[in-house]
């Protein structure tokens, strides 16, 4: 995660994290994208607020950009996260109207998958 900014302390910034958290538990994905998308304008580097921030996207309808999102998120993420924002990737991608790039973002999670498996 990167640092909190001189504007944004840790303790606001975790606040900010577990009320989007909780819009999403709540069925609220707009309003959690909405408090998620100035959060994540000032800490671009933080990957638990772009992944909050994608599926917020994915459930608020919002395809396109919630793709970019766990795109982007997928690479910063450790293990476990890589492949919940793989899974949202192809989501987001099918939803959009992209299926043949959904079927090769959820091979490509299946594929890694079987190799950790295996190993």
């Amino acid at each position: 995660m990167t640092a909190p900014t001189s504007l944004l302390q840790r303790e606001e910034r975790d606040a900010l994290v577990v009320l989007g958290h909780l819009h999403l538990e709540q069925s609220r994905p707009e309003e959690a994208a909405c408090l998620l998308r100035p959060l994540h304008r000032a800490l671009p580097g933080d990957a638990e607020v772009e992944r909050c921030l994608a599926v917020a996207e994915l459930q608020a309808g919002n395809h396109a950009r919630a793709a970019r999102l766990a795109a982007h998120a997928y690479t910063l993420a450790a293990r476990p996260a890589r492949d919940a924002m793989g899974l949202v990737y192809a989501k987001a991608l099918w939803l959009a109207g992209n299926e043949a790039a959904s079927r090769e973002a959820l091979a490509k999670v299946i594929a890694q998958r079987a190799t950790l498996d295996e190993g």
